[in-house]
């Protein structure tokens, strides 16, 4: 065998063999670039979802903190406007005709003068109307319960309505009072009635 076929013979071999190793190693670098790029996908995924889950998650404390403001401040408003509504209820109940009040105050009285004698208190604008016939005629009623009733000298600082001082008790009959009493009793049947859900 010549030199020359000799040494093609090695070349031939040599590069047959460097192609082979050149071959095993790139797939074996594509398949490490494979996996290793799977990895990276699956980390990054993992990244990207949690990264949303954050933003959901703050999103939705948000979202809660604004719901919450906005009922609060809904709330407030309907107190605010439950408000206005009794208010009205006590200026219009002072604001009857005369003799229609006179006869609720005496109501009141009938109903709720204590044992014994008790001191009748008005403010400035209804001891005007109180007259001695309206107070006998009372006690006149009241006798057969050993109850009576006298007007006191002195006006309170009331709305309307009046207030009964006996021996051992006090009854405020005063509209504000009254009104505050109805208040607890119906503000939540006023409130679904006021507040009523559209559709």
């Amino acid at each position: 065998m010549s030199i020359k076929k000799l040494e093609k013979r090695i070349t031939d071999k040599a590069t047959e063999e460097a192609k082979l190793f050149f071959d095993n190693e790139k797939k074996k670098n594509l398949d490490e670039l494979k996996k290793f790029k799977e990895i990276k996908n699956k980390e990054f995924l993992m990244r990207i979802e949690k990264l949303l889950r954050d933003i959901e998650s703050e999103a939705k404390k948000k979202i809660d903190q604004e719901e919450r403001k906005l009922e609060r401040n809904l709330l407030e408003e309907k107190r605010i406007l439950l408000g206005t509504l009794f208010s009205l209820v006590e200026d219009r109940i002072s604001s009857i005709k005369k003799d229609l009040y006179l006869n609720f105050i005496k109501k009141l009285i009938l109903r709720d003068a204590p044992i014994g004698e008790s001191v009748l208190l008005v403010n400035k604008r209804d001891y005007k109307f109180i007259n001695k016939k309206f107070i006998d005629d009372i006690n006149k009623e009241l006798q057969k319960s050993k109850r009576s009733v006298k007007l006191s000298t002195k006006v309170v600082d009331i709305k309307g309505g009046c207030i009964l001082k006996g021996s051992e008790i006090e009854v405020d009959d005063s509209i504000s009072s009254l009104v505050e009493e109805l208040r607890e009793k119906e503000e939540i049947d006023v409130a679904k009635e006021l507040f009523k859900e559209s559709g």
